[in-house]
């Protein structure tokens, strides 16, 4: 089913100018951009911690959690495939869980406790991030729904955590 699903998404990619030019940049720019916006909301709230916890989560998730995994578990890029679309480089680690998806929904879900606006807003974007690394042919579908459900966890635990203290 992956592999179908895979295919389905990425069979779209090299069609368009237009959508791979916007699916390259939700898979490249799209997280740095909603960092920056997110500094910028937290200094204008005066709320620094609206920054720093949803982005230590997202580092959390996708630096910590995500190596973990890849200690356990190494699946191999879709990039193998010579059907394969390729629109970006290749990343050199493993593909399960997506870093890139464990890092903006981690940060997503984390904002939920800040802004249930923002939270929605972030989460829509991610889903952007996430399906163009399918779209680039980058990741699996699989890898970026893994990656959202240990951004998720990774949320609540920093979350949790970081209020204990």
């Amino acid at each position: 089913m992956s592999l179908s699903m895979f295919k389905n998404i990425n069979s779209l990619a090299g069609k368009s100018k237009i959508l791979d030019g916007f699916a390259v940049f939700c898979a490249i720019y799209l997280l740095p951009l909603m960092m920056v916006y997110l500094l910028i909301v937290s200094f204008s709230r005066r709320n620094l911690e609206m920054f720093f916890y949803p982005t230590l989560a997202g580092l959390f998730s996708a630096f910590v959690v995500s190596k973990i995994i890849y200690i356990f578990y190494i699946e191999k890029r879709p990039a193998r495939l010579k059907t394969t679309n390729l629109l970006i480089a290749i990343p050199k680690n493993p593909s399960f869980p997506s870093r890139h998806a464990s890092l903006v929904f981690g940060m997503s879900f984390c904002l939920v406790f800040y802004s249930e606006f923002l939270s929605f807003v972030f989460l829509i974007l991610s889903c952007f991030v996430a399906i163009a690394r399918v779209f680039c042919g980058v990741h699996w579908l699989r890898d970026v729904l893994a990656g959202a459900v240990v951004g998720f966890f990774s949320a609540i635990i920093i979350y949790y955590l970081l209020t204990l203290i």
